[in-house]
């Protein structure tokens, strides 16, 4: 699955199929190369955040959540979100190899699979380091490349 696919997609319970909100965002944790919640807009009751543990399905067309999962979290006690779409790419020496196109993910585990650069190169996500406002950063593996940047 891609997060541009995602973005704007319906968050649906799983229990009675209500719509809980919309995906704003993905929120990524760069120490596990994993998606660790997801960010709603359009939610009438409840957290804008939802842990990825309670979400129980991502399809094309919508996401699948356990019946509680919009009250687990509140705005104020969820981490911060950086859409990484758009980025620029940096390597964890400072060198600027293009920015992030798209992000590819299990839909089952949340794992980050690969990062899709503008230059048509795809990173894997065990290079992911960081993720901020202002950059993404990827580890340089030995011998000076990126890590893992295929073409």
């Amino acid at each position: 699955m891609l997060f541009s696919r995602t973005l704007g997609c319906p968050v649906l319970s799983a229990s009675d199929a209500s719509r809980v909100g919309t995906v704003a965002g993905l929120v990524v944790d760069p120490e596990h190369a994993s998606i660790s919640a997801l960010r709603l807009t359009g939610v009438s009751s409840g957290g804008d955040v939802i842990p990825w543990s309670d979400v129980h399905a991502v399809g094309p067309d919508a996401v699948v959540v356990e019946a509680l999962a919009a009250a687990r979290f509140t705005s104020a006690a969820a981490p911060e979100v950086h859409n990484p779409l758009g980025k620029r790419l940096l390597t964890e020496l400072g060198d600027l190899v293009g920015t992030v196109r798209d992000i590819a993910f299990d839909p089952e585990s949340g794992a980050v699979g690969t990062l899709h650069t503008s230059r048509g190169e795809q990173v894997p996500g065990s290079g992911l380091l960081g993720l901020g406002s202002y950059a993404v950063v990827i580890r340089v593996v030995p011998g000076g490349g990126a890590h893992g940047i295929t073409g």
